[in-house]
């Protein structure tokens, strides 16, 4: 599916969806966070200021405090980190994932043990969890690359087709990859996309490979603000439940 169609229907999504002004918007340094006048919280991915400087200016913040939440949801097509920290909270607050819904990720992530797996970005919290998991994961991210089983972002591509699952960030969206690779990916036996920031728009991730969505869900809207104002990880956050959304036939449904 070309990005223009996947866009497309997130659109319509948001557009079905209801708006609101929004009380707090929260950007920290794992995650974003942002409350809404009628009482909705959003979590949302917080690209990483490691690998490009974080900046804004006094205008363009104004603007983002004074849009509503479809406003902010617009600018999930930004390349800049600001906007997509805001836009991915603000879709996942407008178009979530149901909290009945999805399954506990211990009970899903035996499905690829013992097979490779590669993984775009090293992230420390998360690794613990994929070796417990019993994955044969290799990890390409160029701020750690030299360390176990961690290689530059130049191999990727060539990883993924020689892996049998790929795990991805949300960071696969904003620099459009996942967009362009959906042959590749259905080659695979399937594809995680991790959030926070992800909308539920699960038919659309299907169509580009996406056969796994992993979503934190919560609605303590306190703990989790607070958490996430002190520079907390979503992983490490216990107000929010991570939850695994797949579809009985390995592919993704609404």
């Amino acid at each position: 599916m070309r990005q223009n169609n996947f866009f497309a229907e997130l659109s319509q999504k948001l557009l079905k969806a209801e708006d609101s002004h929004i009380s707090r918007l929260i950007l920290g340094w794992h995650a974003s966070c942002l409350l809404t006048d009628d009482g909705r919280i959003g979590v949302g991915f917080v690209p990483d200021s490691r690998i490009e400087p974080h900046t804004s200016r006094p205008i363009h913040t104004q603007s983002l405090l004074t849009s509503t939440l479809k406003e902010l949801a617009g600018l999930y097509v930004s390349p800049f980190p600001q906007e997509f920290a805001a836009a991915s909270a603000a879709c996942s607050c407008l178009v979530p994932f149901p909290d009945s819904g999805g399954q506990y990720m211990d009970a899903v992530m035996t499905c690829a043990r013992g097979d490779k797996v590669a993984v775009l970005g090293y992230e420390r919290d998360l690794v613990p969890f994929m070796r417990d998991w019993g994955w044969r994961s290799a990890f390409f991210d160029d701020r750690y690359a030299g360390r176990q089983d961690c290689f530059t972002q130049s191999e990727f591509s060539r990883a993924v087709r020689e892996a049998e699952w790929v795990w991805l960030s949300p960071e696969a969206i904003r620099d459009r990859w996942l967009l362009s690779t959906q042959s590749i990916l259905r080659e695979k036996k399937g594809c995680f996309l991790q959030g926070p920031g992800i909308p539920a728009i699960p038919r659309a991730f299907a169509r580009l490979g996406v056969t796994h969505l992993v979503v934190p869900i919560g609605s303590e809207a306190r703990s989790i603000e607070a958490h996430i104002s002190a520079g907390g990880s979503a992983w490490l956050c216990e107000a929010l439940k991570w939850r695994v959304y797949v579809s009985g036939l390995g592919r993704i449904t609404d």
